[in-house]
């Protein structure tokens, strides 16, 4: 059992750093270094601009600030706090097309995140318009405001008698940066790709993040600190220094989200019956055609269920496909539905419209009748005879006599 789980582990980390070369993260985390070094400032202005707009959370901004740079910037590199903080206050003062410049750098920022994550996802279709806007301002708000009320609630906590007495109160605020990272990165792996992620794999991968985060930040400032970038920069040595942190900071996110993106993989992955992809795309309509007779949608869970047998990684890209051939929709209440009869897509039409070469049968076969129908057609097919394929998928998926 224990040997069982010890492989099923290291079939995992094998996967998750195959996949983290392939999706290049490492040039990811460097695009995204360069971004942040121009909508850093815009950030901190966009935060302390949400925070002061409420009431309750006046005062919060300084205390956040001074708290990531505590908890988040090895103390290396926690000398630029001053000039952050100089250049935000600046421009806090800009007249409107200056703010708007400043809106639209901080806003680029997030466009490369998100790129960045749907490249991980291997999402094809971005967020558009409005959509994209909303989930932007909702990232951009909702992140400094739970950071805010998260410092409030524990200011709070700590200043009652009770617990401020307790001498365990220090190891609490040991705590309290690996849990507001935990949302903050949950946030991030759960709202930016453009597809549905589980809370619960979010969740994780924020928690590990978070925990690893702190790890190497104190790694990073003992190595740093036994360094001569002093000698070398004197006293610009923290620009380079913050430089580094902000690479190694994406490093570990990107790999946060590889992590999440992993979770979901896995079981698709370990498979030993994964199907050619043309008869993956096929099971996947089988599910839609069960969901149109049940008057139901297909949703990530649906297709989550189908994991032992489809390339989960690869769904994405189906999906993109099937949508482009006019097959399917997204429904307006959520999921997908067939937005075609299934009764005018051939076998040798769904092939012609896909990049795949036909496969020779099924791997393993399923409990379907259907699936036995269209292996044996595989198997006796010669030389890619369009009339052997000429059946239709509705008559396909209810068996019926052709």
């Amino acid at each position: 059992m224990l040997q069982e789980r010890l492989h099923s582990v290291w079939v995992f980390l094998k996967l998750l750093s195959r996949n983290y070369v392939e999706d290049g993260c490492q040039s990811s985390a460097a695009a995204l270094t360069y971004q942040t070094l121009f909508a850093v400032v815009p950030l901190l202005t966009i935060t302390f601009t949400v925070l002061s707009a409420f009431q309750a959370l006046s005062g919060v901004g300084d205390t956040l600030q001074s708290f990531m740079f505590e908890n988040v910037v090895p103390e290396a590199v926690s000398v630029v706090q001053g000039y952050l903080y100089e250049f935000s206050e600046q421009a806090r003062s800009l007249s409107i097309p200056s703010l708007v410049v400043v809106a639209v750098t901080a806003f680029l920022m997030m466009f490369t995140i998100e790129k960045s994550f749907n490249e991980i996802w291997r999402i094809r279709e971005p967020r558009h318009g409005f959509q994209r806007i909303l989930m932007y301002w909702a990232i951009l708000t909702l992140g400094p405001v739970m950071m805010g009320v998260g410092i409030a609630i524990t200011t709070y906590l700590l200043s009652l008698p009770l617990i401020s007495d307790v001498t365990a109160a220090n190891g609490f605020l040991g705590v309290i940066p690996i849990f507001l990272n935990s949302m903050v990165f949950t946030l991030m792996y759960v709202a930016v790709p453009n597809c549905v992620v589980p809370l619960r794999h979010g969740l994780i991968g924020g928690i590990v993040v978070a925990i690893a985060f702190e790890l190497v930040k104190r790694l990073f400032g003992t190595v740093m600190a036994q360094t001569d970038f002093q000698v070398i920069y004197g006293t610009y040595a923290a620009v380079p220094l913050f430089l580094i942190w902000l690479y190694v900071s994406w490093t570990v996110v990107l790999f946060g989200a590889e992590l999440t993106k992993n979770m979901g993989l896995f079981r698709s992955q370990s498979s030993s019956v994964l199907e050619p992809p043309l008869i993956q795309v096929l099971i996947v309509l089988n599910a839609f055609f069960k969901a149109r007779q049940r008057g139901d949608v297909v949703t990530e869970k649906t297709i989550d269920a189908l994991g032992h047998r489809v390339d989960m990684q690869a769904w994405h890209e189906y999906k993109s496909r099937l949508i482009n051939a006019g097959i399917i929709t997204a429904a307006e209440g959520g999921g997908l539905v067939l937005c075609r009869d299934l009764n005018e897509v051939s076998f040798w039409q769904l092939h012609q419209a896909l990049p795949w070469a036909l496969p020779n049968g099924f791997n393993e076969m399923g409990d379907d009748q259907w699936e036995t129908f269209a292996s044996r057609k595989l198997e006796t097919l010669f030389d890619g005879s369009r009339e052997s394929l000429n059946f239709n998928l509705d008559e396909l998926f209810r068996q019926a006599k052709i």
